[in-house]
């Protein structure tokens, strides 16, 4: 194949921020605000490609000929170019490049007027089942209550799986999840996330007294390297356990994917891009670990993520085999959803469907990027 001749001009990097009606809180902090990082790479040949998440730093500053000059075709040796330097006798820093990954993958799905997907190869899935993230902690007068409310409505609006936060500590996360259980019943799947507010020994005990609500996965039950914990976590437990959001792929490899470390393998695009997420996907396959991506961002990053399940292959060769999951953020956005024409939502058979146009298959505006950006940067 004849490589189109095309080459990398500027790249723009949108930081975007906004308050919110109304703040939520996790085991870690509170918000009242939502940011997040749209990466804009231009060309000569006058296509645009967009990402949500990192650029690559300090590194790009410092050498922007890693990339300007250089065709979007080059996206995998780009991905590599930007690991920042070390001292000899040591391995290469990791590559955290996950948005202007993603814009050089939407380029080159663009230029040949193909989806993202049919670039990765075998397409298994043109739908694939979101979860819905929500039921944070807000200011009600009864959290169990509150949270049991807002998880019927999600049912309602079709969901078949939902997450929850916990970590309050034993008693109000156990009344919590029974309260959230008893609320959407036991036809709808439900998962738990803590950020990793636990130590060992509390989040065994935790476990045990949750293990009757039959839960999907636990989510970031310790901190996220505490690799010991988590080995004794699976020992003890018999829920699932699922983490690495916040982890670069060559780390994910490493420490999550070579060992089994966890059940479910949640790497995050803004991180690792989806050069990254295909690496990680392969291994995961071989592993016999599911991928459920974390995703909390723009619908840019939703596009990106749809296109790498769409090409997730089964777990297994069952008929029954767990399909791809992502995760679907519910959760007041002012911009999530504004950045792009197009709408990324639920259909009525409970699925998200994966966007056919080229590239990405969404369409950026620009004056909704500009309306909540709060510093532009341009390499």
């Amino acid at each position: 194949m004849i490589v189109p001749a095309i080459r990398i001009t500027e790249v723009r990097i949108h930081r975007l921020d906004a308050p919110l009606r109304e703040r939520f809180g996790w085991s870690l902090d509170w918000t009242s605000r939502r940011t997040a990082t749209l990466v804009e790479v231009r060309t000569d040949a006058g296509l645009t490609g967009w990402g949500d998440g990192y650029f690559g730093g300090d590194v790009l500053r410092a050498h922007p000929e890693l990339v300007i000059g250089r065709s979007p075709f080059e996206a995998e040796a780009i991905y590599d170019s930007l690991r920042p330097f070390v001292w000899k006798q040591a391995r290469t820093g990791a590559s955290v490049c996950g948005g202007l990954d993603t814009a050089l993958w939407d380029l080159m799905g663009q230029t040949l007027g193909l989806p993202v997907s049919r670039l990765f190869g075998k397409v298994w899935w043109d739908r694939v089942e979101p979860y819905c993230t929500a039921l944070y902690r807000k200011d009600w007068p009864d959290l169990a209550q509150g949270l049991a409310e807002e998880a019927a409505r999600w049912k309602l609006a079709g969901y078949r799986t939902i997450k929850m936060k916990v970590g309050y500590g034993l008693a109000i996360d156990v009344r919590n999840v029974a309260a959230v259980r008893e609320a959407v019943g036991p036809e709808v799947g439900l998962a738990i996330d803590a950020n990793c507010a636990y130590d060992t020994a509390t989040a065994v005990a935790l476990g045990r007294r949750l293990e009757p609500f039959d839960l999907l996965w636990w989510e970031e039950p310790v901190l996220a390297d505490n690799f010991a914990g988590y080995r004794r976590l699976r020992e003890a437990l018999r829920v699932p356990l699922a983490g690495g959001e916040t982890f670069d792929a060559d780390r994910l490899a490493q420490d999550y994917v070579e060992p089994r470390l966890v059940d479910i393998l949640q790497p995050e695009v803004e991180i690792v891009g989806l050069t990254g997420a295909r690496r990680l996907m392969h291994s995961c396959w071989l592993k016999d670990i599911r991928v459920v991506p974390h995703n909390w961002g723009t619908a840019v990053r939703t596009a990106a993520i749809l296109h790498w399940m769409a090409t997730c292959p089964p777990i297994t060769e069952a008929l029954a085999a767990p399909s791809p999951m992502f995760e679907f953020d519910q959760t007041e956005s002012p911009f999530r959803d504004a950045v792009i024409a197009e709408r990324i939502g639920l259909g009525a058979d409970g699925m998200v469907a994966v966007p056919e146009g080229p590239g990405l298959g969404v369409t950026v505006l620009p004056e909704a990027v500009a309306e909540y950006r709060v510093e532009l940067i341009t390499i």
